[in-house]
């Protein structure tokens, strides 16, 4: 959307043509009508006999490219502010005519819904004789204008931005009060609008130019104050080989479970044959000595001279444990506790392989929770990830996966969960926002 604006002061033209003139509807085979325009001296006519021609101007409105049936339609020539003009309504086809206009310019609007759609077209009657045809049109969503005037104009002194007068635009019939500098316009057609403020205790007036899309909403032209730049932080590109993210060494007790990524399943059973319940992992995964983690031995050489995670797993057979599931996943901080990810915009991270997984946000604090669920209890968001064949990087707004606000506040554990046989490569997890580190300074 452009805006385009200029400011006229003093002695600003208003004056109005005060000439009303009446149409007539008519179908598009109709004949033998005359029309005298009231308030005027023109007389036009037209019939079979043909000693004098008229013009018409002719158009179909539409909605969605349906005939719009009883749509209103205003023709005012363009530069009038006092929005008075010819006036029709639409035939059950949507078809309008306005016959014997006189030359000029015109802007044609047209409205339904009580101005909820509307449209303006520019028309140009060159002639008293010739037909101006304008085809199909089709109604659009109709734009508001409103706010306060200072938020309109550059002039700042008192008397402008809280004055009390009336703001009218140019070729429309739409007008509305300004109140100690405030005002709301319904109904508009979207396109270029010719907006003049009308102070009512002086003659000075202002003129702004405005370019509008259909079902805009504006309520200032000043410029937007840019948003700060977003940062991305690195929560973990596994290029050291551990099973911590990055900032858990400096942001949280690690030797106790801080910031770890682990993989769970329900049943507790990995590569055991012999039980019909047990998941297989590939690599295999066992626990080292000293605190090591099974975790480790799914981070594997990405073939570039880098670190991913990358394994298969092999779900149970479900004739024998139907509800079976899996998340390798990593706590945000300490073990057992929620942070603010208020901070967050998006999390983003690199994945592909074969399957179907989710993306998946936890609070394990919950305590009013359904037992027999498992793990997944804790699990108060989650996205749907159809993985490909090649790497692709995947960005989710964390407000469209946990559209609570309350909840972005109480987040404990990301991770991606499973329910079906895959092989999934994780790489470049990331926090995209503004004061990131906030996220564990405040805890």
């Amino acid at each position: 959307m452009i805006f385009k604006k200029k400011l006229y002061i003093k002695g600003m033209d208003l004056k109005q043509n005060n000439n009303r003139r009446m149409i007539s509807l008519i179908a598009p085979l109709a004949i033998g009508f005359s029309l005298c325009a009231c308030g005027s001296d023109n007389v036009a006519g037209g019939g079979p006999s043909g000693t004098e021609a008229g013009n018409a101007i002719t158009a179909q409105i539409l909605i969605a490219d349906a005939p719009a049936a009883n749509a209103r339609i205003k023709l005012v020539e363009h530069n009038s502010l006092d929005g008075q003009g010819y006036t029709a309504t639409t035939d059950s086809n949507g078809f309008v005519s306005i016959e014997h206009v006189a030359i000029g310019n015109y802007t044609m609007e047209a409205s339904l819904n009580e101005s909820a759609l509307a449209l303006q077209i520019p028309v140009d009657v060159k002639d008293t004789v010739s037909d101006v045809t304008l085809g199909q049109q089709n109604l659009q969503k109709s734009v508001f204008i409103g706010g306060s005037i200072a938020d309109f104009i550059d002039d700042t002194t008192e008397s402008l931005k809280n004055m009390n007068g009336f703001v009218k635009f140019r070729g429309l019939d739409h007008s509305t009060a300004i109140t100690n500098g405030k005002f709301q316009v319904f109904g508009l057609p979207a396109g270029h609008l010719n907006m003049v403020f009308i102070p009512a205790e002086t003659v000075d007036t202002v003129k702004v130019s405005v370019e509008t899309d259909a079902g805009d909403s504006i309520t200032t032209l000043k410029p937007k104050t840019p948003e700060p730049e977003k940062e991305t932080l690195v929560i973990d590109d596994f290029e050291d080989g551990d099973f911590y993210h990055n900032l858990a060494k400096e942001y949280t007790n690690f030797m106790f479970g801080g910031g770890q990524w682990a993989i769970m399943n329900d049943p507790a059973v990995v590569n055991v044959d012999s039980v019909p319940g047990s998941f297989k992992i590939t690599p295999v995964a066992t626990y080292t000595p000293f605190g090591g983690s099974p975790f480790t031995a799914i981070i594997q050489d990405d073939g570039n001279g880098g670190k991913e995670v990358h394994c298969t797993i092999e779900f149970p057979d479900t004739s024998v444990y139907k509800q079976a599931s899996m998340i390798m996943k990593v706590d945000i901080g300490n073990a057992g506790s929620a942070y603010d990810l208020s901070p967050v915009d998006t999390i983003a991270f690199d994945t592909w392989g074969q399957g179907t997984v989710y993306f998946a946000i936890l609070d394990i604090t919950q305590t009013d929770i359904d037992p027999t669920l498992g793990g997944a209890a804790y699990t108060i968001g989650k996205a749907p990830i159809e993985l490909t064949e090649e790497k692709k990087k995947y960005k989710f707004a964390l407000a469209d996966i946990l559209p609570d606000e309350e909840k972005r506040k109480k987040v404990s554990t990301i991770g991606i969960s499973f329910r079906y046989n895959t092989e999934i490569h994780f790489d470049n997890l990331e926090f995209i926002g503004n004061n990131l580190l906030n996220i564990w300074k405040r805890q």
